[in-house]
Formats: structure tokens, C-alpha cells, sequence
């Protein structure tokens, strides 16, 4: 159960802070123009939300276990 918990709280905690975080954004180059000696690119900005999806699994991996990893009740009658 203590395992659970600090796992969920972790992963909570990770999935919080990764939202508050920019996109990954790298570098592209495209070539636009090849005839001849003639060559035309250009350098554009990409962005990649990894760090919103990674986050959002994280979160709701964390929620996951902090509702399944709760003890059940007994269920029973007491005798």
C-alpha cells in the first residue's frame, strides 16, 4: 500500500511539473527548390508535444494507482 502511494504522488508530481513545461522544439530544414545548381531550403521551428503527452500519461498513471491502489474493504459481516 506505502509503495503505491509514494508511487502515485510521484508520478503525480512529474506529470504536474512536465505540464508546466514548454513543447520540445527542434530544428528543420526543408529543401523547397533543387533544379540544377539552384537550391532552395528553408529553416523552420518544429515542435513535438512529448513533454504534454509524457506528462499527461504520468498524471493519469499516478491517479490510476492512487484509486486502484487503495485497500478494499472487508466486505463481510462480522461474526
Amino acid at each position: 500500500m506505502r509503495v503505491y502511494l509514494l508511487i502515485s504522488v510521484a508520478l503525480i508530481a512529474v506529470g504536474a511539473f512536465g505540464l508546466t513545461l514548454e513543447h520540445f522544439v527542434y530544428d528543420g530544414v526543408r529543401e523547397i527548390i533543387d533544379a540544377g545548381s539552384i537550391r532552395v531550403t528553408a529553416r523552420t521551428d518544429r515542435f513535438f508535444p512529448l513533454t504534454t503527452l509524457l506528462s499527461v500519461f504520468a498524471l493519469a498513471a499516478g491517479l490510476a494507482l492512487l484509486v486502484l491502489g487503495r485497500p478494499r474493504g472487508s466486505g463481510g459481516t462480522a461474526e
